[in-house]
């Protein structure tokens, strides 16, 4: 008897060290992510302008952020909502991934990508189209998958997914050709192509001009986020529930090949992550997914510059230091 007593009384404290009360688990949770807001708010008040970053740990559902719930302008990080509509149609079978679709010049669209400076002829599939949206951001790309989805389309996939504080409404040449007019109101209407031909009209925009243009795109409420609906759409994307199985793994692998690497990925050598950019006037953004050992970090971040003298490098470089300082938390508390 004596001999059972004393492993019964060693298994008790081996239980009541293994064994958190879930209550303690959560406050430990929230002593944590306290540690870690505070990291990155220090950082975002250095930034000249506004910044919105939202972290979340996908296997312990620990997060937190800073302004999470604002709005911002989406830039082309809307492109990752674009090609989730493009997986689900791929699901239903309303469109084939291998489908090949002709370009012509009138797909030839401002901004990002490669696509416009293609000699003509080319039939890329549609596969190939979101690959260049997003590890290029092209947006000739994009509008073309757009122009088959339907941005109402896109935003009725988000509510039905649950995720209210995101919407797409323009393609990149209307969003583009909003900022254009905003900056100076003859060039409204004007296409893409033409733009290409006639770049002189471009160049002769004022400093004036574009900061009014940049002001105005931040003050439009369409195309729009916060940190943290971006961070759910990503989350579902992870654990399958953006599309099928194949869809969302798919869509993980195009994003792990993003070409654009200055921001999340700037200071995470060695480190697999699925990520989307966007960039316009004041605005400079980055979300993904970082791996942190066999854990995995969402990170949605948003930056507005306070005024034309903030550079993007300086936007790109904050954004850099908070996916460390989360990185770096999660490193030490998931081991």
């Amino acid at each position: 008897m004596d001999g059972n007593r004393v492993c019964m009384s060693a298994l008790s404290l081996l239980v009541s060290v293994i064994f958190v009360p879930p209550a303690l688990r959560q406050e430990s949770a929230r002593q944590g992510s306290t540690v870690l807001r505070e990291r990155l708010t220090k950082i975002a008040a250095s930034f000249p302008g506004k910044v919105g970053i939202f972290v979340r740990n996908i296997e312990t559902g620990e997060e937190t952020g800073v302004n999470p719930n604002d709005e911002f302008p989406m830039a082309s990080t809307y492109k990752v909502a674009i090609m989730v509509q493009v997986f689900r149609e791929a699901d239903a079978g309303h469109l084939s991934l291998a489908e090949r679709v002709p370009l012509s010049d009138a797909d030839r669209r401002l901004g990002s990508g490669l696509l416009p400076y293609m000699t003509p002829g080319l039939n890329p599939t549609i596969h190939d189209l979101v690959l260049l949206m997003i590890t290029l951001s092209d947006n000739e790309a994009t509008d073309l998958m757009l122009k088959r989805v339907g941005a109402r389309n896109v935003t009725a996939m988000l509510r039905q997914l649950g995720i209210q504080d995101m919407r797409v409404d323009r393609s990149t040449e209307e969003l583009i050709g909003d900022w254009l007019a905003s900056a100076n109101p003859e060039l409204r209407g004007v296409s893409g192509a033409e733009l290409f031909a006639h770049p002189e009209k471009l160049a002769r925009l004022t400093r004036d001009q574009t900061e009014h243009a940049d002001r105005a795109f931040v003050d439009d409420a369409r195309d729009h986020t916060s940190p943290k609906a971006m961070a759910e759409l990503l989350t579902k994307i992870f654990r399958a529930e953006a599309a099928t199985e194949k869809s969302c793994h798919d869509m993980l692998e195009i994003m792990e090949q993003q070409q654009l690497r200055t921001r999340i990925h700037r200071y995470l050598e060695n480190t697999t992550v699925a990520s989307k950019n966007g960039t316009i006037g004041y605005v400079t953004n980055d979300v993904g997914i970082v791996s942190v050992g066999k854990h995995h970090l969402v990170v949605s971040a948003y930056t507005l510059k306070a005024n034309s003298n903030v550079t993007t490098e300086q936007a790109e470089e904050l954004i850099g230091r908070l996916a460390r300082a989360a990185y770096s938390y999660f490193e030490d508390t998931t081991r």
